[in-house]
């Protein structure tokens, strides 16, 4: 069940790439040949009025066929023939999808499950496993008063006990501090004399509580902001793992190929719906970044030669379709290696 979640996850991220250069190699009118999720041999296709809709036997990857793309293609409306930004548009549109798609999963989160929000109040939210409090406070306990201190917000618990945490005990001999705490219990006063906790680590006592969280709704504005903020942040810790992984700070077999990749979906998936639909989202970012990355053969590679022409400086198209080629080449040797890589790593 997991593999098949874990194609799932990876067939919806590529057809997402793969229906971005087809809508809009459609929109400037440019003949589509076939429109493919998988790969390998044909195991259903519909004939449309001037395309292939088809599924492939390897449920992995998956490709648009545009017509007009090879050197000597004669076709009329063909890829080579139309503006170069247009072609831009069309190379671009892929991973404009893929991120796309990553924004759209965290905003959809962020809005449903809304964001915690720290109560005003001195409500205990948690107390620490290892507080010596955890026997006498309880969850939702209201702090009203701590030695005879008015506290009426939780910024007041801190600087209450500031004056107690900070004094530094024996290290041979930690002798035991109290503080006098009134609260509500269920509507009730209670008075009740708490021990502090010490941290031999930090050197301090503390009371080991946290505050008390509500969840409130983002507005549709706060929620594209915040959505925004993550998106950059994984955009921005993807890009610092290629980086590493150019440079050669991450080593190569730690790399993982097609196979690790369904394994880490699979085993996400177990986790729950939330757990999966970020690594999704990370998948779709780190889908979108690599087919930038100015290789041949990728759609950043090609992207590069259109910006070229729209700078004038034209190469010719033999050479060009030559060093995809290589590239393409260099491209399935890495794919073979790293698949190398997740097959030597299963039978560790």
């Amino acid at each position: 069940m997991e593999i098949l979640i874990a194609l799932l996850v990876l067939g919806v991220i590529v057809l997402i790439h793969e229906l971005g250069h087809f809508l809009s190699a459609k929109f400037f009118k440019m003949p589509v040949k076939e429109f493919a999720i998988g790969m390998g041999p044909t195991v259903y296709s519909y004939e449309g009025d001037l395309t292939t809709y088809s599924f492939r036997a390897i449920p992995v990857g998956g490709f648009v066929s545009i017509e007009g793309m090879e050197v000597d293609s004669t076709v009329e409306d063909g890829f080579n023939t139309k503006p170069a930004y247009q072609r831009f548009i069309v190379l671009f549109a892929g991973v404009f999808m893929n991120f796309f798609l990553a924004f759209l999963i965290i905003f959809s989160m962020l809005m449903i499950n809304g964001k915690p929000v720290q109560e005003k109040e001195a409500i205990i939210g948690n107390i620490g496993k290892e507080s010596l409090a955890s026997n006498i406070l309880k969850v939702n306990d209201k702090i009203i008063k701590i030695n005879n201190s008015d506290i009426i917000s939780w910024d007041d618990i801190s600087k209450t006990l500031g004056i107690y945490t900070k004094l530094e005990a024996n290290e041979n001999k930690k002798e035991e501090k109290f503080i006098d705490v009134e609260l509500l219990r269920n509507g009730v006063k209670e008075d009740l004399h708490v021990p502090l906790t010490y941290s031999t680590r930090e050197k301090k006592y503390y009371l080991g509580i946290i505050p008390s969280f509500r969840i409130e709704k983002f507005s549709l504005l706060d929620g594209i902001k915040a959505s925004s903020l993550a998106f950059v942040n994984i955009f921005s810790e993807t890009l610092n793992g290629f980086k590493m992984l150019i440079t050669g700070k991450v080593k190569s077999e730690e790399i993982s190929g097609p196979l690790g990749i369904i394994r880490v979906v699979g085993e996400a998936s177990k986790g729950g719906i939330g757990l999966l639909l970020w690594l999704t989202t990370m998948l779709s970012i780190n889908v979108g970044i690599f087919n930038l990355l100015p290789f041949p053969a990728l759609d950043g590679g090609r992207i590069i030669f259109v910006i070229l022409e729209m700078f004038k400086i034209k190469v010719n198209k033999k050479i060009e379709e030559r060093i995809h080629m290589a590239g393409m080449i260099v491209l399935f040797a890495v794919i073979i290696y790293v698949t190398g890589n997740d097959i030597f790593n299963f039978t560790k």
